[in-house]
């Protein structure tokens, strides 16, 4: 992340919604100087509500109608916190996070979704499935080969008609004989609309054999049914409900002014009517004196009117007013390629609105995923320097997290020279480290003199980590790094007891030091804790990007793991996937796909401890290795030259790999430290791998934070029984991290 200016502005958004999605465009295209943007969600997938009927009926994929959060947040320059929010502390400018973590604001911007008012129908939150949230629905809604009887749409308005409609193109595939009933508690479907309008839709619905009762209005919901208030029991094993929504409890447990129902109330120029510097917009909000329908159009369309606001208010220029507009065009399908154009009171059908509906809706969705191609970061090398080394990225992109650690042959050159250079100044080589070091911890005997009467000898091993920033999330930050650092100890076979702090934050406002600081060492002392580490000291400094490290002490194994037996069948095991560096890599370009990125930080967030410890108790003679910055096949190295080994085989099917780390170092993407890590390795590549076999074998050198762990273990039958150990401390580890 960029050295900031101390005077810079907190802008905080909360939610993707269409009109903070515009934000994000709009501060991606046109950067302001002196603000920080951080973007608060829950999800990193976004769905267009718009396209969710043509995604059932088939005409959308699910990657059509979402809009990538992740790649839309780095191509604005935004933090990215994926977390739900409790409260806002709207006095002293603090967000309350799931959690209880807070995170401070100058600016404040609203814009999260609705969600269902499952209580307005008893048996909705136990029988139905509620078209909000969008994933909800997506995750509930039953495959075609799990139709099991009739189906049931409650709600007689344009996406309660449209979806029943698509729901029966969607399940006609089941081959299986069904009934869609449709219930509305209005005489006539779309009640606002012209009368031509409803008579249009209420036969499409008739053509598509959709039952409809209108003027009924459901009482409850049951498991096999739906109960209408005049007392008809409705059979149906499929309940979709798609009646009006309302705003989620800690929007309507806010201690502001809200609507009677229950939304946000803002000023005309957005802004929440006690708070000048907090604006909403899009279903969280309803602007006073206007009464309107919570349409996607009207967040669509006041998307720019924040942005510009937003800009306006941090350069103290007046504001706009926004004025939703009267009338405007609804398009709602009707199946088959057709739909229903209506505005005011011109109503009209046919297959030209379908394909216009396609059009404006794909062209939206496009309209933030296809974003331009990021420009490269600035060099700061004059041309000359350019041309003298190849190592420096072509595009300018210097990762962070183990990314950004110097090359092993760097390390290895500089430390040798050191030594010598030592040498030759009359330092005692007692005193200097050996020839070829390359442990990242390391065991301390303790003098006679200071042990206790009657032991024959202690001693506690150390090491020390610290990694850059490399994701924008700080509390998970402070968590990866700690785990991070401790992973060292726990590959020593030892227990970390205490631990030393190396702290850097960035150079800016001490309000926001302070809130990213309390973050990052709030999610380190989690982890410190859970570990039973104390967190003994440390040292804090500023710098132009945050950095976090722990110098740790523990309590080793005592007990040296015996030497490997010779000529014995040598297997390695790898506790974690890798593919960390080029999915970060990815990240930083605005190409990674939300599952990778979720996947990356899945495994990041996983311990080592219960891995270590099924390892050393079941295996005690296997020595270990984390795998991290110098990539899988350098650390492999070390370790086998550590076993007496020349060398490793590798089976590059057997290699675990993060979610889609394949297809994006297949694209050439890698980490700034993959030329380093790749240098003065000897490869013996089999010619029947192909260059399918490439991005694999890139993968080998790729940096790793928080990776996973590597012991070497001899015999077949013991090689089985320390895997299923190993899958066990994934599985642990899995449990953990959830």
């Amino acid at each position: 992340m960029k050295q900031m200016p101390a005077d810079i502005i907190d802008l905080v958004l909360i939610g993707g919604g269409h009109a903070q999605i515009a934000v994000l465009k709009s501060f991606g295209m046109k950067p302001l100087d002196g603000v920080r943007l951080t973007l608060v969600t829950d999800v990193l997938m976004a769905p267009y509500s718009g396209m969710l009927p043509g995604h059932v009926e088939g005409h959308h994929s699910v990657e059509d109608m979402h809009i990538d959060l992740l790649k839309l947040a780095r191509f604005a320059g935004a933090r990215l916190i994926k977390n739900a929010v409790t409260d806002i502390d709207f006095v002293n400018q603090n967000i309350v996070l799931e959690g209880d973590l807070n995170l401070y604001y100058d600016v404040l911007s609203l814009n999260s979704g609705a969600v269902p008012d499952a209580e307005s129908i008893p048996g909705t939150g136990a029988y139905g499935i509620t078209v909000k949230p969008i994933s909800h629905f997506l995750e509930k809604m039953p495959p075609v080969s799990a139709l099991t009887g009739d189906i049931a749409v409650i709600g007689g308005g344009a996406a309660g008609c449209e979806l029943a409609i698509s729901l029966t193109h969607h399940y006609q595939l089941a081959d299986k004989p069904f009934i869609c009933h449709l219930f509305s508690r209005s005489k006539r479907l779309l009640p606002t609309a012209p009368e031509k309008a409803s008579r249009i839709m209420a036969r499409a619905l008739l053509d598509n054999d959709i039952a409809l009762h209108l003027g009924a209005s459901v009482q409850s919901l049951k498991q096999d049914g739906v109960i209408l208030e005049k007392g008809d029991d409705i059979p149906a094993r499929h309940i979709f409900v798609v009646t009006a929504a309302r705003p989620a409890d800690w929007v309507k447990r806010l201690a502001i002014a809200h609507c009677e129902d229950g939304y946000i109330q803002v000023r005309p120029t957005l802004q929440l009517m006690e708070y000048d510097n907090v604006f909403a917009a899009g279903d969280i909000a309803s602007i006073c004196g206007e009464k309107r329908e919570k349409a996607g159009v009207f967040a669509v369309r006041a998307g720019p009117y924040l942005a510009d606001n937003l800009r306006r208010f941090i350069h103290a220029s007046p504001l706009k007013s926004f004025r939703p507009q009267s009338r405007y065009l609804a398009l709602i399908g009707l199946g088959g390629k057709n739909a229903l154009a209506i505005r005011g009171r011109f109503v009209a059908r046919g297959a030209l609105w379908w394909h216009l509906k396609n059009w404006i809706d794909r062209r939206f969705i496009q309209k933030f995923n296809q974003l331009p191609e990021m420009k490269s970061l600035a060099s700061p090398l004059p041309a000359l320097a350019r041309t003298l080394s190849d190592t420096i990225k072509k595009d300018g992109f210097e990762c962070s997290g183990c990314g950004a650690k110097a090359g092993a042959d760097i390390l290895s050159e500089a430390l040798t020279a050191a030594c010598q250079m030592a040498r030759d100044k009359g330092a005692d080589p007692g005193y200097l480290p050996p020839s070829g070091i390359t442990l990242d911890s390391g065991t301390i005997r303790l003098p006679r003199e200071l042990l206790q009467e009657g032991a024959e000898n202690a001693s506690l091993s150390q090491s020390v980590d610290f990694l850059s920033q490399h994701i924008s999330d700080a509390y998970l930050f402070g968590r990866i790094a700690t785990l991070h650092a401790l992973s060292d100890i726990f590959v020593a076979g030892g227990k970390p007891l205490a631990a030393l702090a190396l702290v850097s934050v960035q150079r800016t406002r001490p309000e926001m030091q302070k809130s990213d600081l309390t973050l990052m060492l709030c999610g380190a002392l989690e982890e410190l804790a859970a570990h039973k580490t104390r967190l003994i000291g440390g040292h804090t400094t500023v710098a132009p990007e945050a950095m976090l490290g722990f110098a740790v002490t523990g309590v080793p194994d005592n007990l040296p793991a015996p030497p490997l037996p010779e000529d014995a069948d040598i297997a390695l095991i790898l506790t974690k996937p890798i593919g960390i560096g080029v999915i970060l890599a990815a990240e930083m370009r605005g190409l990674c796909p939300a599952a990778s990125y979720e996947a990356a930080i899945e495994v990041m967030l996983s311990s080592n401890a219960g891995a270590a410890e099924l390892i050393t108790t079941h295996a005690p003679f296997a020595q270990m290795t984390d795998v991290t910055g110098f990539g899988l096949a350098r650390h492999g190295l070390n370790l086998m030259q550590r076993a007496g080994f020349s060398g490793m085989a590798l089976s590059l099917d057997r290699i675990p790999l993060i979610k889609g780390a394949a297809t994006l170092s297949g694209k050439g993407i890698s980490s700034s430290l993959y030329p380093h890590n790749a240098g003065n390795i000897a490869l013996n590549v089999a010619a029947m791998l192909g260059d399918g076999a490439r991005p694999t074998i890139d993968l080998l050198f790729d940096p790793q934070t928080s990776g996973g762990i590597r012991p070497p273990f001899p015999g077949k039958r013991q090689r089985k029984y320390v895997e299923n150990c190993a899958r066990q401390a994934i599985n642990r580890q899995r449990q953990s991290a959830s």
